[in-house]
């Protein structure tokens, strides 16, 4: 069948939103523990009505029926620049052809995009649309971060000869410090990402004042070598993830002389012990595929569920502002 792209419209929303339950319900029944709320378009209904009223979308109707939607927030500085943003509930394809799919709806929206001036690209899928991921894929995206969850189960054997302890204000040299460290990390090959962040230092402070969130520290002897910070759902993750159920690692590092030592995971085994006491059902953390080790040790331990793809478009097919320089 022919897939005719239109506009998005309220009147196509509520099957807009159907869509992205059934690839949920999916993906749940591969993977039980995540919250069942999202199952309800009533859940995903209003965000995607919101954003379609301020944002243009695409509809993609085959046989009369809407097949697939696209439709993405507007950023005008996104890494330093201007860029759209599609999370995993606003887009959708239907389970059987999502690679078709979506390849139609990209074609017809990416034009408003570049025409608008944003050549940076970015979406979220779920990871059990694997169809749809291959497409995104030869459409020219490639992986930008990773979601995963796991429940809060114990980790045999994790803590034995590891000192771990939580985090007090009398304790933010060491936390800030490791902080640093972590940053600088991060802009290294492969992973280089920049992060200047002037108030890294409060942002440690209210972590630390807050009961809502917990800073453990690893040490070898007096030495703190290793954190872990986790608090409520991190509202910069994947929606799919962002529960009251669920407990996430917001940061965690380790120097380089106390790698593959267990440290790390007595680390997360502690952050699973705190998150039953405090009555959560499960653990999420988001990250960097790029980042190698910390790849390694996340994929190890949690089941990815969400998936960011980015696409850079030559910024030379957007228009030329007047503040351009022309050469």
């Amino acid at each position: 069948m022919t897939i005719e792209i239109h506009p998005l419209e309220e009147k196509h929303l509520a099957d807009a939103a159907a869509l992205v339950c059934a690839r949920y319900r999916d993906l749940r029944n591969q993977l039980a523990l995540m919250p069942s709320r999202y199952e309800d378009p009533d859940a995903v209904l209003p965000r995607l009505r919101d954003l379609a009223g301020r944002a243009p979308g695409v509809a993609a109707i085959r046989d009369s029926q809407l097949a697939g939607f696209l439709v993405a927030y507007q950023f005008p500085d996104f890494r330093g620049k201007p860029s759209v943003y599609a999370p995993e509930w606003a887009n959708g394809a239907g389970m059987d052809d999502s690679r078709q799919i979506y390849e139609a709806l990209y074609t017809g929206l990416s034009a408003q995009w570049v025409d608008g001036g944003y050549c940076t690209h970015l979406l979220s899928l779920m990871a059990n649309n694997r169809d749809g991921l291959e497409g995104w894929r030869w459409l020219g995206f490639g992986l930008l971060g990773a979601d995963g969850v796991r429940d809060l189960k114990p980790i045999p054997g994790a803590t034995a000869g590891v000192d771990v302890r939580r985090a007090g204000l009398d304790n933010l040299q060491q936390v800030t410090t490791l902080m640093g460290e972590l940053r600088k990390y991060m802009a290294e090959p492969p992973t280089f990402l920049y992060n200047e962040d002037a108030n890294s230092a409060k942002k440690d402070e209210k972590w630390l004042a807050d009961p809502a969130h917990a800073v453990w520290l690893a040490y070898q002897g007096t030495d703190a070598v290793a954190c872990m910070v986790q608090g409520p759902a991190n509202p910069r993750a994947s929606g799919i993830i962002r529960d009251r159920g669920t407990t996430s690692i917001v940061a965690a590092y380790t120097r380089e002389t106390a790698r593959n030592t267990g440290i790390a995971t007595a680390l997360l085994d502690q952050v699973l012990a705190w998150g039953r006491a405090q009555g959560y059902e499960l653990c999420a953390v988001d990250w960097e595929p790029m980042n190698v080790l910390g790849t390694r040790f996340w994929m190890r331990h949690f089941q990815p569920v969400s998936y960011a793809l980015v696409r850079h478009v030559d910024q030379r097919f957007a228009p030329i502002s007047e503040g351009d320089v022309h050469v």
